[in-house]
């Protein structure tokens, strides 16, 4: 092994245990083995490391997205029943709800960023449950999420113009624009008022070529008639049927679970 001595006089305090430069950012790396020369240690040997400048730029990086991702979390709602909702506790007992797990899964496993999906069917058919595990499971991805029932998000807008809440409306509206994924769970179910459709149209609007999950009990059809084209036509942009997914099953998923249980 090189003695670094040859650098610092013939000191002996010092030697290089490892030495390379990093193909990326070109800095010299050293692991060196250094004797300790004040303190409580002092005459201890330690083993010294200097980090090449594109691993900090890295942690970084990753420092400012966890700080990214604890700032969105603040602004999510979840109800009290759905928060211990995951995809491995999910009963699927029907073909619908299959296709409808394998095609959400997909979905998340090749995100994009860029596309959205519509789930719909009637009342109590699971959708929910489905939404908040991909709330999950996109988060354990390191992806920024944010999932909003939408009749409590609307309460929560209207908190903040009382000022009933400790937080702006400029942050909650730059939080829904810069998210990776935005789930809008139980659109449709709100009271339809002007101002009401005329916030859902801003949220929606502030959305355009990002990725977002809606849930609803209304098919595209009806979403049409309860929202008028301006809406609805921002919310299917650039949807496949790929991108839409119905869940049609004889019986309320909660009911049935429910029965089950008893």
């Amino acid at each position: 092994m090189e003695r670094i001595g040859k650098l610092l006089g013939d000191m002996g305090n010092m030697e290089i245990l490892e030495q390379y430069t990093c193909p990326k950012c070109n800095r010299e790396v050293k692991t060196v083995r250094m004797k300790i020369i004040g303190g409580e240690r002092k005459g201890e040997w330690d083993i010294l490391k200097n980090e090449c400048d594109c691993r900090l730029a890295s942690e970084t990086i990753e420092a400012s997205k966890q700080a990214k991702i604890s700032f969105f979390e603040r602004f999510s709602i979840l109800n009290d029943d759905l928060k211990n909702a995951e995809f491995s506790n999910f009963k699927s007992d029907y073909e619908s709800l299959d296709q409808a797990v394998e095609r959400i899964y997909d979905y998340l496993e090749n995100f994009t960023k860029k596309e959205s999906l519509y789930i719909y069917g009637d009342k109590g058919r699971g959708k929910s449950h489905l939404a908040v595990s991909s709330y999950k499971l996109i988060k354990n991805t390191g992806y920024t999420a944010l999932f909003f029932d939408v009749p409590k998000l609307l309460n929560v807008i209207r908190s903040i113009i009382r000022k009933d809440v400790d937080f702006s409306e400029n942050d909650l509206f730059s939080a829904i624009e810069q998210v990776d994924l935005l789930i809008l769970d139980d659109i449709g179910a709100e009271r339809k008022t002007d101002w009401v459709e005329e916030v859902m149209f801003l949220l929606i609007n502030q959305r355009q070529g990002k990725s977002t999950i809606y849930t609803s009990n209304l098919d595209l059809h009806e979403l049409e008639e309860r929202y008028g084209g301006r809406i609805a036509d921002r919310i299917k942009n650039k949807m496949d049927e790929s991108h839409i997914i119905n869940i049609t099953t004889p019986h309320s998923y909660r009911s049935k679970n429910l029965s089950m249980n008893q």
